[in-house]
């Protein structure tokens, strides 16, 4: 049985309902100041809640009917007591998939738009593969792997040529599909996340990089029809700067020509300890254009970039026109490669952690999905061209008595030493490693006449002569 009373406590007057649950624990409910028939409404409906609670059977239409007009706060109180369900639980039983992913965006108002527009086609996704009717608890692991399946092979709504995915975009958006299962886990709508085993770690797609060299992107910029595209692809490829976002964004008042410095305001990272700003030399390669640019805008202009600043402009169309015009094929990622171009230009020439903090990303993320491979490096590490490494430069051996490799003109050969004075390199080279060997101060003790070679010193005799393309007999200095 229940009770109720009213009480006056400290002020607060309103009508308070105890009763025992089933487990024989009392139960107390504030039920505010209503009127004594609404309070002893409410009693008869709790009472008729007990004892169905006891039989297992549903309640009677009446109390239904009740229940479905309470608030919120006597719903979760009832569901304390085991009574009725709590209201992210009776939500649960009819939520679709397509209800609670439209829930969870709307709600995400601390997102960027473009964060929601990556939200608005995973949503997309689920509802083109599981429909509108869908319950979000129906969803089980077997679900999970086959919308996967058919993400990677059939959902693509843009590319007209190709449905399927790259394996980047699908890990992409089931990491975000794992987040509305997350949410819906805390907030009690879904006891598990049927997606909790799929793979959704960041993937670096190697095949769609692409080094833009210096040739190909000045062959673009003789292409602009304006000064505007000319400076847009300067600070993409010469500036490392993100395109548009970046680009369009910098002012004049950010470019400090005399400390050959600017100011770089990134909204991807505005919500870092820095704000999103950092800090980018003027680079050499990229002055000319600033410098060009400063001269040919309006004295009042404020932007770097007055043209294409609205949202609804696709740079990236113009930008692949150009491309054709300049008489090059259109690479991968058309504006993302030359950012990731000149990053990896930088790494070859200045620290990684200094390259980051110019461009604005950490060295895990520069090296992961920007730094690409370089033949000339290989070439370079291979000796095949002149280059110093660990100090010893190709071609200068031994002080470089007459031979020379560090010209890479492929007309001029190599020059060898004749006989006499290979002979003399081997001496002296002979003597230098006995001395190693014996120290300084002769032994006291009874030397054989003449030289005897160690093996060290015979060996790298050998490894001299190997390199100079001739045979020698170690013992006597010969060449044979």
């Amino acid at each position: 049985m229940a009770s109720i009373r009213k009480e006056n406590d400290r002020g607060r007057k309103g009508w308070r309902l105890q009763f025992r649950d089933a487990d024989k624990r009392r139960r107390s409910i504030w039920l505010g100041n209503i009127d004594e028939q609404a309070a002893a409404k409410t009693k008869l409906h709790v009472e008729h809640l007990l004892a169905v609670q006891k039989l297992g059977v549903p309640p009677e239409p009446a109390t239904t009917r009740w229940l479905a007009g309470i608030s919120d706060s006597l719903r979760d109180a009832l569901s304390r007591s085991n009574l009725v369900e709590c209201k992210e639980h009776q939500q649960a039983r009819v939520m679709t998939v397509s209800d609670w992913t439209e829930l969870y965006i709307a709600e995400r108002s601390d997102v960027k738009p473009n964060t929601k527009k990556i939200y608005r086609e995973v949503q997309q996704n689920l509802v083109d593969y599981f429909g509108k009717s869908k319950m979000l608890r129906d969803v089980n692991v077997s679900d999970a792997k086959k919308f996967r399946v058919w993400l990677a092979t059939k959902s693509n709504r843009r590319d007209k040529e190709r449905s399927n995915l790259a394996e980047a975009t699908v890990r992409r958006r089931t990491g975000v599909v794992k987040q509305f299962w997350k949410e819906a886990i805390d907030r009690g709508h879904s006891a598990s996340n049927p997606f909790e085993s799929l793979q959704s770690s960041n993937l670096s797609n190697e095949s769609r990089q692409f080094f833009v060299s210096h040739e190909m992107i000045d062959a673009c910029i003789e292409q602009c029809s304006c000064t505007d595209w000319k400076t847009i692809l300067a600070l993409a490829r010469y500036g490392g700067l993100r395109c548009p976002s970046e680009v369009l964004r910098l002012r004049w008042e950010d470019v400090h020509f005399s400390s050959g410095s600017m100011f770089i305001r990134a909204k991807k990272t505005e919500h870092h300890a820095s704000g999103g700003v950092r800090v980018c030399p003027i680079f050499a390669e990229l002055r000319p254009h600033l410098e060009h640019a400063k001269n040919e805008a309006d004295s009042e202009a404020d932007y770097v970039v007055n043209r294409y600043r609205s949202a609804d402009q696709n740079l990236r169309t113009t930008f692949e026109k150009i491309i054709k015009k300049a008489g090059l094929k259109p690479w991968p990622r058309l504006l993302q490669n030359l950012r990731a171009s000149r990053l990896s230009e930088l790494l070859g020439t200045y620290p990684a952690k200094d390259v980051s903090s110019w461009l604005g990303n950490s060295v895990p993320v520069a090296m992961k999905h920007y730094a690409m491979t370089s033949d000339a490096s290989f070439a370079k590490a291979a000796g095949q061209i002149g280059g110093d490494i660990g100090g010893v430069v190709r071609g200068a051996i031994l002080g470089n008595h007459g031979c020379s490799t560090n010209d890479n003109s492929p007309s001029k050969k190599p020059t060898f030493p004749d006989e006499s004075e290979l002979k003399k390199i081997l001496d002296d080279y002979r003597k230098v490693a006995e001395m190693r060997e014996r120290g300084l101060e002769p032994p006291r003790d009874y030397l054989p006449l003449g030289p005897q070679p160690s093996a060290s010193a015979s060996s790298a005799t050998r490894a001299i002569c190997s390199l100079m393309r001739v045979d020698v007999d170690v013992s006597t200095t010969r060449l044979v």
